[in-house]
């Protein structure tokens, strides 16, 4: 047994050291290769094509041959491509990284700025845009899915939400009209399935924390804390009488929310 416990070390040892040299090699060759300004603008969005600065800018590059024969190390394109450096840093970059001096990288920045902020701004508008579409679904479907979200909170280790915010908010406005399309049943369809996400990521969560949830949404008896807890049996017949008879199937009422009534009731009380 020691033999072969030292044979299967020597073996793993080898192959590791294979694996950090390769790792060595890979992160070697990321420092090493160089970009010119030509694959600097063939990175950039097309939306900056269309600036109207980009034919002079496009033209320093054509005519002037010391542009042409600029290769940058990874650190300096990233700083370029991100648009991270201040004006007044420009021409300390210019001297660390030996770039030629010319209005070339000025004019670059000032347009990638513009573009940066273009977007963060039509970003911003679209977010207003969902928040606002949001708060026109049914009070009980934008109560549960804010709770939701602060659920996750409660359960994921760094405070944050990612399952909330990648599957249940909505990224588009697309998404956020069909949500206004959804029926009560459509929308009990969707927060199983993003429950069962949580359920799959989240030991806290399990089935039991699901169907109590499910049953307090549809009774519209949200807990208040994290994790839930089960409302009282009061309030579970007090909330059932009253929407008992807003889904009667004789009072107009959709059959199915009936029968999940019933169902949450009963499981609430059980």
């Amino acid at each position: 047994m020691t033999a072969k416990w030292r044979t299967g070390n020597r073996h793993s040892f080898r192959a590791s050291s294979r694996r950090r040299a390769g790792s060595s090699r890979s992160s070697s060759a990321k420092l090493a290769k160089r970009y010119s300004l030509e694959q600097l603008l063939e990175r950039q969005p097309k939306t900056l094509s269309k600036h109207p600065d980009y034919p002079e800018l496009l033209g320093y590059l054509q005519h002037d041959t010391a542009l042409q024969r600029v290769r940058m190390i990874r650190r300096c394109y990233t700083l370029l491509h991100h648009a991270r450096i201040a004006e007044g840093n420009l021409p300390h970059l210019m001297r660390t990284y030996r770039l030629p001096r010319h209005p070339f990288f000025a004019l670059f920045l000032k347009m990638k700025r513009e573009y940066l902020h273009q977007r963060e701004q039509t970003r911003q508008a679209r977010f207003q845009y969902i928040v606002g579409e949001m708060r026109l679904l049914p009070a009980p479907v934008v109560e549960f899915t804010r709770y939701l979200g602060f659920l996750e909170n409660s359960y994921n280790a760094a405070g944050a939400h990612p399952l909330w915010q990648e599957h249940l908010f909505p990224r588009s406005k697309k998404q956020v009209h069909e949500y206004r399309k959804l029926s009560p049943p459509d929308w009990l369809v969707v927060f199983r399935a993003h429950l069962g996400r949580l359920e799959q990521r989240y030991r806290a969560c399990n089935a039991g924390t699901t169907e109590l949830l499910l049953a307090s949404y549809i009774l519209q008896c949200l807990p208040s804390g994290y994790p839930p807890s089960r409302p009282s049996a009061e309030l579970v017949k007090r909330r059932y009488r009253h929407l008992s008879l807003e889904h009667h199937p004789d009072q107009g009422g959709d059959a199915r929310m009936f029968v999940e009534l019933k169902r949450a009731r009963d499981h609430l009380l059980q």
